[in-house]
């Protein structure tokens, strides 16, 4: 990054800019080493400051939507003027430092997702911020390509308990292969666990299709969340589980989850055409965020189509991540498989039945509009293939 601020911003009014190219530089910037270390430096400085709690949120699947539940009950409890929180997915190298420069002394909490891509990001950006709170919410595959496999994910991962504020606490995902490796050695961190089965410390079970008893060691909450699938049932014990562990009000807890929405094309339902409905699921793709969706689409009932693009960023292993997605789809009462993406080719090829490859997105939404009468739709692939250019044509 070559500049904070770019000299554009100088003429519409920025006092200074903080540049790293001397061939730039005047009265109006600041010459350093490097811009981008000097932006961790001005945000390390600015929480110094204020010094508020901070909520350090990771996972390859769920940071953002566990880090909107997470600030919703925050905001129900402490008020919305309180908490400070990370927009969007500002969750990098860049994102992170200019979340923390909107802190001032009214806010108590900052929630701060971080998410990686390559190695010691994660190191980086806890580092920036050391978390009083941090939340792994689970380990996937998510930019594997980088990695040599799951358990360097999971080492990364780690660092943001590492880095810790003394009497941190650490809330983990009991479900998780991972659970032994993560706790592992940490010294001087009280770690709370969340997860579908009872060993874990919050855990919850199925009243309904439309409720969930989530269970804590000092009380249990009736919530009817807004959003699908068991993913984000696990997002949302891993938000509780923060609240449990910040003393806050159960009513208040409960309040803050049902005030959540489903996160923009994060398996958002939308009315579609035809009398049809769209499971919009097209923010991005990856192995395990793949097989919760089907699994969300596959509980709906009446006439099921799934449609697909490539998922990205997979590395040398990403045709055996396609074909295994393929034995996954067979296992389920989906009627219709549609795909577009040269991977998910052979994904089609590997199914029977009425399932189609198309070479484009046009095609392939040419053929829904014979088929898609009073059906459930689930659209979804990763961030490259813009799936939601399907939705678009789908929906009212």
């Amino acid at each position: 990054m070559g500049m904070i601020i770019s000299m554009k911003h100088l003429k519409n009014g920025a006092i200074a800019a903080i540049i790293s190219d001397e061939g730039k530089n005047s009265s109006k910037t600041i010459l350093v080493n490097d811009s981008r270390k000097s932006l961790a430096d001005i945000a390390s400085l600015i929480l110094k400051k204020f010094n508020p709690f901070v909520i350090g949120v990771t996972g390859s699947n769920g940071k953002t939507t566990t880090k909107e539940i997470i600030k919703s009950i925050l905001d129900s409890n402490y008020g919305q003027n309180k908490i400070l929180a990370t927009r969007g997915n500002y969750n990098n190298d860049i994102g992170l430092p200019l979340t923390i420069f909107n802190l001032n002394s009214s806010y108590t909490h900052i929630v701060l997702e971080m998410g990686m891509n390559h190695p010691n990001e994660i190191s980086y950006l806890a580092n920036i911020a050391p978390p009083n709170l941090a939340v792994i919410t689970n380990i996937g595959e998510a930019h594997i390509e980088n990695f040599k496999n799951r358990e360097a994910i999971a080492n990364e991962k780690k660092d943001i308990l590492r880095n810790l504020q003394a009497d941190g606490v650490a809330i983990l995902p009991k479900d998780s292969e991972f659970f032994s490796f993560l706790v592992k050695d940490l010294k001087n961190v009280k770690v709370l666990s969340f997860g579908m089965g009872n060993d874990a410390d919050i855990s919850c079970e199925f009243l309904n299709n439309k409720t969930i008893l989530i269970k804590t060691p000092k009380y249990e909450l009736e919530i009817k969340p807004k959003l699908l699938g068991q993913n984000n049932i696990s997002n949302i014990l891993a938000a509780a589980t923060c609240a449990y562990q910040l003393k806050i009000n159960p009513t208040k807890i409960k309040e803050g989850i049902e005030n959540v929405n489903s996160i923009p094309r994060r398996l958002e339902l939308k009315e579609g055409k035809q009398r049809t409905a769209i499971i919009d699921d097209t923010y991005n793709a990856n192995p395990s965020s793949f097989q919760s969706a089907i699994e969300v689409l596959d509980g709906f009932q009446g006439k099921k189509i799934l449609v697909i693009g490539d998922m990205a960023e997979l590395g040398e292993n990403s045709r055996i991540y396609h074909q295994e997605l393929s034995r996954f789809i067979k296992e389920t009462k989906i009627d219709i498989t549609l795909g577009v993406g040269k991977y998910v080719k052979e994904v089609i090829s590997l199914l029977d039945g009425n399932n189609v490859w198309f070479n484009s997105k046009d095609e392939l939404v040419k053929y829904l509009y014979s088929c898609m009468k009073d059906s459930t739709i689930l659209v979804k692939g990763s961030r490259s293939m813009k799936m939601e250019e399907i939705v678009e044509k789908l929906i009212k």
